[in-house]
C-alpha cells in the first residue's frame, strides 16, 4: 500500500483544553479550529435520558462521588465546571441536544458507553434518537462493548457502527464476525500492514484513536486510514498559539 492520503480529523470530545470536554462549546471550538467532525461520549443518566458525558462518576470533574446513571438530567445539567480551568464555560447537554445543535451538518461519532444489564435498553434508546434526528449518513456509534455494536446492528441495521478494540487482534477479529460492524477503530499501536489488509478484505473503514503524535498521524495517512481520533490535529486555525499542539 502506498501513496498518502488526508483522513478525516475527528475532534476527541471536542477541544477540551479551552471548554470543557463533550460539551457543545467544545465543539464548536472544534470545527471553528479545523476539526471535520466530532467525537463524543454518550450515556445514560438517572431520568433515563442519554446524556453527553465521558465519565460513569462525577467525581473527576465536580468532585461528587457519585454515579452519571443515578443523577437526574436536571441535576446534571445544573452542575458547574470548574470556572477557573477553561477559557470557556458551558453545561453537561443531552445527546437530543446535542444533535439538534450538530446533527446533518457535520460527521459525528458517538462512543457509547454502557455496561452489560443496561445494554439492551440503552442500545435501543439510542439507535431510536439517531434515527428520530434523521443523521443516519452523518454520523456512526462506536463502543469497547460488542454487545452495544451488536443490540444496535440486529434492531436498526442502517445505523452505522464502529468497533473499538486494543490487544488481542485476532480475538477482536472473530468477535466483529457476529457484530457486522461497518468500522474498525484500533488503538494506533494496532495497525499493522495485515491488519489493514484484513480491514479492508472486509469492506471495514478505519478510525484509529487517540493519534495526538506527527509521526502516527503521517503513518495513518500511509495506510489511507478514514479518519483519526485527535486531541490536536484538528487545530489547522488555532484560536490561542499556547495550545497549537
Amino acid at each position: 500500500m502506498s501513496g498518502m492520503h488526508e483522513p478525516m480529523i475527528v475532534a476527541h470530545r471536542g477541544e477540551k483544553i479551552l471548554a470543557p470536554e463533550n460539551t457543545v462549546k467544545a465543539a464548536h471550538l472544534a470545527l471553528s479550529q479545523g476539526a471535520n467532525a466530532l467525537e463524543v461520549d454518550v450515556r445514560i443518566c438517572g431520568s433515563g435520558e442519554i446524556v453527553v458525558m465521558h465519565d460513569a462518576l462525577l467525581k473527576r470533574h465536580f468532585g461528587i462521588n457519585r454515579p452519571v446513571a443515578a443523577t437526574p438530567l436536571s441535576e446534571l445539567k445544573a452542575l458547574q465546571f470548574d470556572q477557573a480551568s477553561y477559557r470557556y464555560q458551558d453545561r453537561i447537554c443531552s445527546l437530543d441536544e446535542f444533535l439538534e445543535e450538530f446533527g446533518g451538518k457535520v460527521m459525528i461519532n458517538l462512543d457509547a458507553k454502557s455496561l452489560l444489564p443496561t445494554c439492551r435498553r440503552f442500545s435501543r434508546q439510542l439507535a431510536d434518537v439517531i434515527l428520530r434526528h434523521g443523521i443516519g449518513e452523518k454520523l456512526w456509534v462506536s463502543s469497547f462493548n460488542p454487545f452495544v455494536i451488536r443490540y444496535i446492528k440486529s434492531y436498526r441495521p442502517e445505523v452505522r457502527t464502529g468497533f473499538l478494540f486494543q490487544d488481542p487482534l485476532h480475538a477482536y477479529r472473530f468477535i466483529d464476525v457476529f457484530l457486522d460492524s461497518d468500522a474498525w477503530h484500533p488503538h494506533f499501536l494496532n495497525v499493522t500492514d495485515w491488519f489493514v489488509n484484513e480491514a479492508r478484505r472486509k469492506n471495514k473503514q478505519l478510525f484509529a484513536w487517540t493519534v495526538n503524535d506527527a509521526g502516527v498521524y503521517h503513518r495513518m495517512r500511509h495506510f489511507r486510514f478514514d479518519g483519526i481520533i485527535s486531541d490536536v490535529f484538528f487545530r489547522k486555525h488555532p484560536l490561542h498559539p499556547e495550545i497549537t499542539g
